[in-house]
């Protein structure tokens, strides 16, 4: 394996870089990379596109999009960066003639949407049924538009080595081995842990006694009278011993079996994001040999100091080589799966059709 990344620029090994940073997550469709090397001149004519690999791993397709040149002490010197290929896809408007798609699959619209941009698109899972209909607003981002119709579908979309990008679940795969902070009986850390350092933060400021969460607008003609226009569910936190009581509007959840999973995914979500821990790595990869880490993985966590020994979903990764700073190191965010379990998803009921169970009610 080779002994440090190799970073293309146009085709052509660059090498003369001093420090270089990788940073993936799902919750961005779009990577990003930054190297400081001593001097570069910029170039002020075509895109410049950026390939970068660890060995066998490819590490990022993309472009160069910044050159931060300075003369300040102690910031001398040029930070190159820029993102992926998918960073096209946040910045750039989706223009699709008619403004509209028709009887396309999630897949099919991903691909329509990102051919001009030369990024293919692959998916994990089954992707569901076809859509009847995607409209899409006037200036809308492609990647608010991949976001919102995935988000349809349940799934998640991010980049990946090559620079395309891949549909799925975050906890596709479990990680080759386990995060490790433990202490032996004296008190000591263990010499086979594998967490070098870590930042945790544990809040309860978004979590509540009681959640409600109802609906005023949408609901089945199924449901009736005051029950029809008030409909509602309710989840309990028992980790908050006080009063906290929060109420939500639902937005397409109408019937109560739709409220009962909207609020229970609610107050998951709200547990799951009030952990979130960073944990250093020594090295890129996850075992000797094995894949650099990625996001989206599900890892095994035996964390002693915040009493945590459970699996874990890997949110973010960041890879960085910086000699100064003990030379290869991983950043591994993760948060319980909870956090990231879909949103359940509802078409929107007729925004009249509470009013006519309700008439229909009183005529009796």
């Amino acid at each position: 394996m080779a002994d440090s990344p190799e970073i293309e620029l146009d085709g052509k090994i660059y090498d003369d870089w001093q420090k270089c940073s990788f940073n993936f997550s799902i919750s961005d469709i779009a990577n990003s990379f930054a190297l400081t090397t001593p001097d570069f001149t910029p170039d002020h004519g075509e895109d410049m596109a950026v390939k970068a690999r660890f060995g066998d791993h490819e590490l990022l397709t993309g472009w160069l999009e910044e050159v931060d040149n300075s003369t300040v002490p102690d910031q001398e010197g040029t930070r190159l960066s820029g993102r992926s290929k998918a960073g096209d896809l946040v910045d750039c408007s989706a223009i699709v003639p008619g403004g509209e798609y028709h009887n396309l699959s999630l897949l099919e619209a991903c691909a329509g949407l990102c051919k001009p941009f030369g990024i293919g698109v692959s998916a994990l899972v089954d992707v569901g049924d076809r859509f009847d209909r995607i409209k899409i607003e006037q200036g809308e981002e492609v990647g608010q538009v991949i976001d919102r119709i995935c988000r349809e579908r349940g799934l998640m979309a991010w980049s990946v080595g090559s620079g395309d990008i891949v549909l799925g679940r975050p906890g596709f795969a479990r990680a080759q081995t386990d995060l490790r902070y433990r202490y032996t009986g004296s008190g000591q850390l263990r010499s086979d842990n594998n967490i070098i350092e870590l930042s945790a933060k544990l809040t309860k400021a978004n979590r509540h006694s009681k959640l409600i969460m109802r609906s005023q607008g949408q609901t089945s003609d199924d449901d009736f009278g005051i029950a029809a226009a008030q409909s509602e569910a309710a989840a309990v936190d028992d980790a908050v011993r006080r009063y906290r009581p929060k109420v939500l509007t639902s937005d397409g959840a109408g019937s109560s079996d739709q409220l009962r999973q909207r609020v229970n995914w609610e107050m998951a979500r709200r547990i799951g994001k009030s952990t979130a821990i960073t944990y250093q790595c020594e090295g890129w990869q996850q075992v000797p040999g094995g894949d650099i880490w990625r996001p989206g993985l599900l890892v095994a966590v035996e964390d002693q100091k915040n009493k945590i020994a459970e699996e874990m979903l890997i949110v973010s990764v960041g890879l960085t080589l910086d000699e100064d700073k003990g030379g290869y190191r991983t950043s591994l965010s993760v948060e319980p799966p909870a956090a990231w379990v879909p949103k359940p998803n509802f078409e929107k009921a007729d925004g009249d059709a509470q009013y006519a169970a309700l008439r229909r009610a009183v005529r009796g």
